[in-house]
């Protein structure tokens, strides 16, 4: 079966599945469970697009940089449309996940690039690695829980296993379903569908809006809490 979907679309489908996410959220409509329903597909795109984008980009820094800057800037409008204050610790937005998963992302790869070149045996190899995988990934996790990130322990699992299985697909998908079984609410085993979207990936960028798709998360926010203001 031929795969059709491009980074492009797969940014716009998580957009566009994280806007009516946030509509239900803000404006509490008849629908609210079917709205937050779909818009459980778009995290493990985003954190999908994550582990591409730390493959691809050319400057760790520089990425890691721009989503932190963006984690930032975008909390003072999380914070005021969703919970009415300008600082609110109890719940921090989703770029601040991502940008924990990026240097979770970092921390197992240069690991394992540490461990193949010390450790010549490849079964001690792959012990010493599971050991210290864990620890990374328990440890970010507490790190996620403490700071109230959303998605907390199974946002960091998500991006780990979509690393650490991006040349497994089954692998992936057991990964991706057992943890979302085990730590996920009901409305979360929806985002499951998410991974035939992943399936379908033709590894090409597509069009190129990056300045786009940075801005759009706290513009879009913003825009649906003034239309809530102004329609009451």
């Amino acid at each position: 079966m031929k795969k059709c979907l491009s980074n492009f679309n797969l940014k716009l489908i998580a957009i566009i599945t994280m806007t009516i996410d946030h509509i239900g959220i803000i404006f509490g409509t008849p629908f609210y469970n079917f709205l937050r329903a779909v818009g459980r597909l778009s995290f493990p795109i985003f954190a999908f697009l994550l582990t591409e984008g730390y493959v691809h980009t050319k400057s760790f820094s520089k990425y890691f940089l721009r989503l932190l800057v963006l984690s930032i800037i975008s909390e003072v409008v999380y914070d005021y449309v969703f919970f009415n204050s300008f600082f609110y610790l109890d719940s921090n937005n989703i770029f601040f996940t991502l940008t924990l998963g990026l240097l979770t992302i970092l921390l197992l790869d240069k690991s394992k690039n540490i461990v193949i070149t010390h450790i010549k045996e490849k079964v001690d190899a792959k012990i010493i690695l599971f050991f210290i995988y864990t620890l990374i990934i328990v440890m970010m996790g507490i790190i996620s829980i403490m700071c109230n990130f959303s998605y907390g322990m199974l946002g960091i699992l998500m991006i780990s296993f979509f690393y650490l299985f991006k040349e497994n697909f089954p692998l992936l998908v057991i990964s991706i379903t057992l943890s979302t079984l085990v730590l996920g609410e009901a409305m979360q085993y929806f985002s499951l569908f998410s991974l035939i979207l992943i399936y379908f990936y033709n590894k090409e960028l597509g069009k190129k809006c990056k300045l786009f798709f940075y801005l759009y998360y706290p513009v879009h926010i913003l825009v649906l809490g003034l239309i809530k203001i102004i329609v009451g």
